[in-house]
């Protein structure tokens, strides 16, 4: 009601005991007239007398402990997760290894024993033998791959020749211009790649650097 609205506000600061005798005397007229605002009023002061009887109201003895007995046991986490979650850089990086490790075994296992030879230039294969020969006076541009045979450098290699599972042999004018791996393991691939593919990092790392 209008009336109600009016005097809400005057109502409340009686209850909180906030009001001075005029207003108290105000507020005591109107209720005399106003069944509205009587009502409201009453039905404030029992709320207000129901909190202060039940202030004193305690839990009964083990009440809570016996609702936490009953509530769903939380379940332990391992030691690894707990780790793991304090550790996310980490556990990234084993993960990549992990991953890295994987794949490049592949690629080492799928070789089987066939002759395979990568690289730019004109180099005579003979599969039955296994014998790769880079002819005197060819000039291969670039790295050499060798797997599963025998080099036999007659003529330049203007780059790193990777030997896997392969052996190499020099003429007296055959060159290399860079370096010559051996590989004749499955971990000395995956640590040969490992290492190129940071020696890439650190190298696209550095033209950044350069180019700033």
């Amino acid at each position: 009601m209008k009336c109600e609205t009016q005097f809400e506000a005057l109502i409340q600061k009686v209850v909180d005991g906030e009001a001075n005798e005029t207003e108290q005397k105000k507020l005591d007229n109107h209720l005399k007239t106003c069944a509205a605002c009587k009502q409201h009023m009453h039905e404030l002061k029992k709320v207000i007398a129901f909190v202060q009887s039940s202030s004193h109201i305690e839990a009964p003895a083990g009440f809570t402990e016996g609702v936490m007995s009953k509530l769903p046991e939380r379940k332990k986490m391992s030691k690894w997760k707990q780790w793991s979650r304090k550790h996310p850089l980490l556990v990234s990086a084993a993960v990549f290894f992990i991953l890295m490790f994987a794949s490049i075994s592949s690629l080492w296992n799928a070789g089987d024993e066939q002759v395979v030879v990568s690289g730019s230039g004109k180099v005579q294969i003979n599969h039955d033998t296994g014998q790769i020969i880079i002819p005197a006076g060819e000039v291969i541009e670039g790295d050499l791959v060798v797997r599963n045979g025998v080099l036999q450098i007659d003529g330049e290699v203007q780059g790193n020749v990777l030997l896997v599972n392969s052996d190499a042999y020099f003429a007296s004018a055959g060159h290399v211009s860079g370096e010559i791996h051996e590989l004749n393991q499955a971990l000395e691939w995956v640590w040969y790649h490992i290492k190129g593919f940071f020696k890439d990092v650190l190298s696209f790392n550095g033209h950044n650097r350069s180019d700033e």
